[in-house]
């Protein structure tokens, strides 16, 4: 359970920093570009650092902070290290990012520009997520790390964009569609969802992704990509190691929705085409989500795709 005194400061320090209570778009013309019947896009790009983790750094910092410390610390591929020292920056705390040494991860210079510290760690994101969790306990940080000790916290701060997505439109979607990275966001607005008694189905969208690849194939577990290759690209979905695995793949098999592949080379004319389309500067990780809808056997319903990259008017 998450204290209500908590709850009650992150949803004022939501207001103080604006975040959250991102636009959800009616998508027009990208709807029929893409044959969808109706199509709402969720732009988490809105939010400070340009992606939905900034609710999850609000609520883990919050979290610290009411637990007597000054610093926390996670894993990151970029975008939760840079809203981490974002949040950071405006409680007057720190944040510690581990990052794998081989991942291009862009937004280093961007988390130490506000004042956090990026630490390099040989070998893949398990063996980061892994140095940082133990620097936590040695250091006396706070565990910030998606699957780990405050899960919960991470996974509460989601079930916002449930909410505002069901307020927004004044009723249940029929589908939602989430990009998969570790499947703490696509865990959070499934229970999000349920704890209002509603039901959408879930589409989870990832490129070399256990939990996706799985459900794609046919399974009801996590199937690890053979070959597994990491790009610039797909950094904040892939994975065979996935911290809320079990989270996605709940979403995905309690909904009765599923999981579909989007290759590199489709995310980048995804995000194209949105920009084409709707004048949105969208990630291309994070543009599967929209045509992740594609692949379904029928659009005659009403979705909404969730875009967590910097979604902006251009």
């Amino acid at each position: 359970m998450i204290p209500l005194e908590l709850i009650r400061e992150f949803e004022s320090q939501m207001k103080a920093l604006r975040i959250g209570g991102t636009s959800l778009t009616r998508a027009q013309k990208l709807e029929k570009r893409l044959g969808i019947r109706r199509l709402h896009v969720k732009l988490e790009g809105e939010n400070p650092s340009g992606t939905h983790k900034d609710r999850v750094a609000l609520l883990q910092m919050l979290d610290a902070r009411a637990k007597g410390m000054k610093a926390v610390t996670a894993v990151s591929c970029g975008n939760y290290g840079a809203a981490l020292a974002y949040v950071a920056d405006k409680l007057n705390m720190r944040a510690y990012i581990y990052i794998p040494a081989d991942f291009a991860a862009p937004r280093r210079a961007e988390i130490e520009r506000w004042g956090s510290k990026v630490v390099s760690v040989s070998g893949d994101y398990e063996a980061a997520l892994h140095k940082s969790a133990a620097d936590a306990v040695a250091n006396k940080w706070y565990d910030a790390n998606p699957g780990g000790g405050n899960r919960d916290i991470g996974l509460y701060a989601y079930t916002f964009i449930a909410k505002e997505i069901a307020q927004s439109l004044g009723r249940q979607p029929d589908w939602v569609s989430v990009p998969v990275g570790n499947g703490s966001l696509i865990g959070g607005i499934w229970h999000g969802f349920r704890s209002m008694g509603m039901k959408p189905r879930m589409l989870g969208v990832s490129n070399n992704n256990s939990a996706v690849h799985g459900i794609a194939n046919g399974l009801k577990e996590k199937l690890d990509v053979p070959n597994l290759t990491v790009t610039e690209v797909n950094e904040p979905l892939c994975g065979n190691f996935l911290a809320d695995g079990d989270e996605a793949l709940g979403a995905m098999l309690e909904s009765n929705g599923t999981g579909v592949e989007v290759p590199d080379e489709d995310l980048i004319k995804a995000a194209e085409i949105i920009k084409q389309e709707e004048g949105l500067d969208v990630l291309p990780a994070s543009a599967g989500a929209a045509w992740g809808i594609t692949k379904l056997d029928s659009r005659n319903h009403v979705f909404v795709a969730v875009l967590t990259g910097r979604a902006h008017f251009v």
